[in-house]
């Protein structure tokens, strides 16, 4: 069978919430944060710089952010049956965002994916350390003009090396990276928010999902059985 790869964004997609603002909400200067936030929305600053801005605001070690994103987050239900049927017929579980791995990893360590692949950006720093942090951005600006932290592009390519008729599942929910990867890149999108109603806009065919990942499983199996791997 033609191996079937997962790409799933995280922040309010495979989280439940929005766990970036989680670590900042009422840990950084609200008002210095919504200043920030209209200069990215008004085109003065990017993404990458607007995100590492407030990061940098806050009061917290990325240690201590961490603790708090691995006992409040929870994941969309259905993602470890999901996962479990990709991998065992061969196909790859990678999450690209555009957020940072210091509450991105303690998640999905928390939930037991150990095993998914992760494509976002990185804090150098020391973990005890407070910020200023340091960053580095490993899946970013090699493909896309947008500066926005991964190139979701990329990481789909990465995926179908090697094996040009294998599919790529895109699992998303925001704009930017998200729509890039959906429009340019995805073979088949499932999306919810922000993306479920560009691509409607747009005309991209997506497949809508809201409260657990039950319609990407049951396309999965559907696909899987229809191709007589079960």
């Amino acid at each position: 069978m033609t191996p079937i790869h997962l790409v799933c964004d995280f922040d309010s997609t495979l989280a439940t919430s929005f766990v970036a603002g989680d670590m900042y909400r009422d840990h950084a200067p609200p008002e210095q944060v919504a200043k920030l936030r209209m200069w990215f929305l008004d085109g003065e600053i990017s993404f990458r710089a607007y995100q590492e801005e407030v990061f940098d605001l806050v009061d917290q070690s990325t240690a201590e952010m961490s603790a708090r994103a691995m006992s409040g987050t929870s994941v969309r239900n259905l993602a470890g049956e999901l996962f479990a049927e990709i991998w065992k017929h061969g196909g790859t579980v990678t999450v690209a965002s555009a957020g940072l791995n210091f509450y991105i990893e303690p998640v999905l360590e928390n939930a037991g994916f150990e095993h998914v692949d992760i494509a976002c950006g990185i804090v150098l720093s020391d973990p005890a350390e407070l910020p200023p942090f340091r960053y580095d951005y490993p899946s970013a600006g090699k493909s896309c003009i947008g500066d926005w932290v991964t190139c979701k592009c990329e990481v789909i390519r990465d995926r179908r090396q090697g094996c040009d008729q294998s599919e790529i599942i895109f699992v998303g929910d925001g704009l930017l990276s998200d729509s890039c990867a959906a429009r340019n890149e995805a073979d088949t999108v499932f999306a919810t928010g922000r993306l479920l109603e560009f691509c409607n806009e747009n005309g991209i065919e997506a497949i809508e999902f809201d409260k657990d990942f039950g319609p990407v499983l049951e396309y999965l199996v559907k696909k899987t059985s229809t191709n007589g791997d079960h």
